[in-house]
């Protein structure tokens, strides 16, 4: 197994990742001249670079850097369909993360780190009338950020993630979310594509199609007297199967000993 591939498998903490990767591999190189197929857009493509630059510079007493890795779960194409706004995915999501060996116990674990995102502008504004998103007082952007929970498992292809989506309108205030830490959107996605993807600066990117048509959505918090209002437009509460997420995401990521030659175990 190459040395990609060894940090494919510590990377995602399962083998069953590692041998869809490597499986995918094979049949790749065993096949015949691919069919023509249209190029993927910029978006849907591996990020140009693997970012990691929130992953803290210190690791827990007795974490041996060899047995740790910092990982960045990119999103940055898809859709998601909450209740009756249809957002497409135009800006990336990036969730970045450790996973590595507890040096007490000897159990693989994975820790939440940051999620960075930026405001999405929902076509039809606040009033969901084609073209008014361009004028101040009527634009709606949405910003989806991290709500508490995140597990990759790879090896039955499901992912939970919990979310808060930000409304941002001048009439709404700072505080009016759809979901919260305590209410959170939960996505229970279904990893259905899993495939390597080298990105253009040689990062080994693992690439996955994911998708969620059984999450509900609660009402808006936070939005003061315009609560009403941002409901009608986002047709809230919607029900469980009346909203959809399909998200394309690329995994990727670095062993601690290969981005601090010179750190070592901490004794206290």
């Amino acid at each position: 197994m190459s040395s990609l591939f060894k940090r494919l498998a510590v990377l995602s903490l399962s083998a069953g990742l590692a041998g869809t990767a490597l499986a995918a591999a094979s049949a790749a190189s065993a096949q015949a001249a691919p069919k023509p197929r249209a190029q993927a857009s910029a978006a849907d493509a591996p990020p140009a670079t693997l970012d990691l630059s929130d992953c803290p510079d210190v690791l827990p007493v007795g974490a041996d850097p060899a047995d740790w890795f910092c990982n960045v779960l990119v999103t940055n194409a898809g859709r998601m369909k909450i209740g009756g706004i249809d957002q497409q995915i135009t800006a990336p999501m990036r969730i970045t993360l450790l996973s590595g060996t507890d040096p007490r116990t000897g159990a693989e674990i994975s820790k939440f780190v940051k999620m960075r995102s930026t405001a999405m502008t929902v076509a039809g504004g606040a009033l969901g009338i084609p073209g008014t998103e361009k004028i101040p007082l009527f634009a709606l952007k949405v910003k989806p950020q991290y709500a508490g929970k995140i597990d990759l498992d790879i090896v039955d292809r499901k992912t939970r993630l919990d979310l808060k989506i930000k409304l941002i309108n001048q009439l709404l205030g700072d505080t009016c979310y759809v979901g919260s830490d305590t209410a959170p959107i939960s996505l229970d996605l279904d990893l259905a594509d899993i495939t390597p993807a080298p990105g253009p600066d040689g990062t080994f990117w693992v690439k996955i199609n994911a998708t969620d048509d059984t999450f509900a959505v609660p009402k808006t918090n936070g939005c003061g007297f315009a609560a009403p209002i941002a409901d009608l437009r986002g047709g809230l509460p919607s029900a469980s199967g009346a909203n959809h997420a399909q998200l394309t995401s690329y995994f990727g990521g670095k062993q601690y000993s290969e981005m601090y030659p010179k750190m070592s175990a901490r004794t206290k």
